[in-house]
């Protein structure tokens, strides 16, 4: 016979009871629509009531959580969470797995629901003190990264009901980040595409043009180009948010020279064999040998279109349609390029000194405050 002792809180109804096959003393809860049950895992009848009567001031407060999911391995979290919507809701979900890696490396297989802001910020510290391959420290940008990825894997964990809270979220990045701004001039650009091997040529032309992402590029397919408006139209963004690109005739010409046989849902830039292009970083790197550019990456071909394009006169609302950025604070580092900025600087400080040409007056320091 089942001895029960049910009690009613809110629109939650919780129930003491023993099973006719054991001693152990168990808990259901009926929450917001959904059954519970819990083990207070002893046979002791006051012992029970007071872990029950504490369960009831948790439900209460909000703070009673119930989910198995909580012991899961912190890595099978990770691959989870790589699977489920890395892979699922972003076009670089590649470093998502590298960051992954790394933090499985520190955490292993701690069970979620044991992981605090103290185990954060020790992981932190952890972080900071390794050197990369080539021997210097690890980057702030690249652990703001890496945090801001694994306060994603906690969020996720409690939008599924995995977790109560997130142990992350009131860590905050590190200061200090350095922007990086690598990008290259006319002249060398113009080198950089003489030293390349044939097929990569249009490859940067087409980066340098349009300020485009690695993989927007090599998931270009003819269909996205639109000749006679003379637009390219990216699909699949970073942001999965399209885009048109305005098209120059040089890069219009070296597109029309590419292939004679286009067909629509064929890739821009294949392979012989019809297949996409993953990298080009081989020959590129061997290009900028060449050339003699040092510190280089195909990303800053992108830095160069944006600095290109701001030194031309495109305001920042335009260039950030055109880079595809999210927001525009993402655009504003590209500001000191634009000429109208400066030269609206230089009048302004004019108006106030005097016009062009005129004396201005202006009452020397009294000796005592010069030094």
């Amino acid at each position: 016979m089942i001895t029960r002792s049910i009690h009613m809180l809110g629109d939650a109804s919780m129930a003491l009871y023993k099973r006719e096959d054991s001693n152990i003393w168990q808990m259901r809860f009926s929450l917001n629509g959904k059954q519970f049950r819990k083990s207070t895992k002893t046979s002791n009848k006051k012992a029970a009531q007071r872990i029950f009567e504490k369960a009831k001031v948790d439900v209460a407060e909000g703070k009673f959580f119930l989910n198995s999911k909580g012991k899961m391995p912190f890595d099978l979290l990770v691959s989870e969470i790589i699977e489920k919507h890395s892979k699922v809701e972003k076009a670089s979900f590649r470093r998502d797995i590298e960051i992954g890696k790394t933090l499985k490396k520190y955490f292993g297989t701690i069970p979620i629901e044991k992981i605090t802001s103290y185990d954060i910020k020790s992981w932190r510290k952890w972080r900071k003190e390794h050197v990369t391959v080539k021997g210097t420290k690890i980057a702030k940008a690249t652990l703001n990264r890496e945090l801001a990825f694994l306060k994603t894997v906690f969020n996720l964990a409690v939008e599924w009901e995995w977790l109560r809270e997130n142990p992350a979220a009131k860590i905050k990045k590190l200061k200090g980040e350095k922007q990086r701004m690598r990008f290259l001039d006319r002249e060398e650009v113009s080198r950089l595409i003489d030293c390349s091997v044939p097929f990569l040529k249009p490859i940067i032309i087409m980066a340098v043009s349009t300020g485009m992402r690695r993989g927007e590029i090599f998931n270009l397919k003819w269909k996205d180009i639109d000749f006679v408006h003379g637009f390219i139209r990216v699909e699949k963004s970073k942001n999965y948010e399209s885009r048109d690109i305005p098209m120059n005739s040089f890069l219009s010409e070296t597109l029309k020279g590419l292939d004679q046989n286009r067909k629509k849902e064929s890739y821009v830039f294949c392979r012989d064999n019809g297949e996409k292009r993953i990298t080009v970083d081989r020959v590129f790197k061997r290009a900028l040998k060449e050339v003699g550019i040092e510190d280089f990456r195909f990303h800053d071909l992108r830095h160069t279109a944006a600095s290109l394009l701001a030194s031309g006169g495109c305001d920042l609302i335009t260039l950030k349609n055109v880079l595809g950025h999210k927001t525009l604070s993402m655009t504003q580092r590209y500001a000191h390029f634009m000429p109208e900025n400066h030269e609206k600087t230089r009048r302004i400080m004019q108006s106030f000194w005097g016009s062009e040409g005129d004396t201005v007056s202006v009452t020397p320091f009294p000796s005592e405050l010069k030094n």
